[in-house]
This record gives structure tokens, sequence and C-alpha cells, in this order.
């Protein structure tokens, strides 16, 4: 699906972290924006938000395990800019632009493009 950008938006977190399945992350809070949007720290100290769908919560309530590739990559947008949609999760788009580049863009933020 091809979306085109109404309202620009600007990551928080603008040095993204890129996690593989079995990679250990502590839990912090839940988004209240967003539902089942988890904030995570990495071992290495970088932190977001990782969505509750991708972790297996630990015996301990604070530690999770990543079941499968995630990053956390939220693209910095124009207004006009077109998008490809490649999935929604979450009330998130994971999208495509221009050569190829992947990342997040919050769905009230786009509109699906005219043909």
């Amino acid at each position: 699906m091809k979306v085109v950008v109404i309202e620009a938006h600007v990551s928080e977190f603008p040095e993204p972290f890129f996690l593989k399945p079995g990679e250990q992350v502590t839990l912090g809070n839940m988004d209240d924006e967003f539902p089942n949007w988890v904030f995570v720290k990495t071992k290495s100290g970088q932190q977001g938000w990782a969505p509750t769908q991708y972790i297996e919560r630990g015996s301990v309530a604070t530690e999770g395990i990543l079941l499968q590739d995630y990053d956390n990559n939220e693209l910095n947008t124009t207004v006009g800019e077109r998008l490809t949609v490649l999935f929604e999760l979450n009330a998130w788009y994971r999208v495509t632009r221009g050569a190829g580049e992947k990342g997040w863009v919050p769905v009230n933020t786009v509109k699906t493009a005219p043909k």
C-alpha cells in the first residue's frame, strides 16, 4: 500500500538500536499513547520502544528476550512524502522510502495515497 505523509514526524530516538532473537532487554513502562509498546533498555545501554509481541517476558517481570529481529528506526518525514507500507503493528506502519530505507512511522501521520 502506498501512503502520503499528512503530518511530519521527527524521531525522538535519532540513534536506533538493532536487536536479534535471543537478546535480553530490561523492560520499563508501557506506552500510554500507543498500546502494546514497552520501553526497553539493551545490554549496551540503548533505550527505546519495542512491540510487546516481539518480546517474551522472563521469569523476572522486568526482563525480556527478543523473539525476532527488531529495530526502532523511526523515519523523519515531511508532508507530501510518499512511502510504501510493509505492515502495520500497534498503530505504527513499517515502511520503505526512496532507495529502500526502512523504518517506522505513526499511522495517524499518513493517509492512503491517491492513485
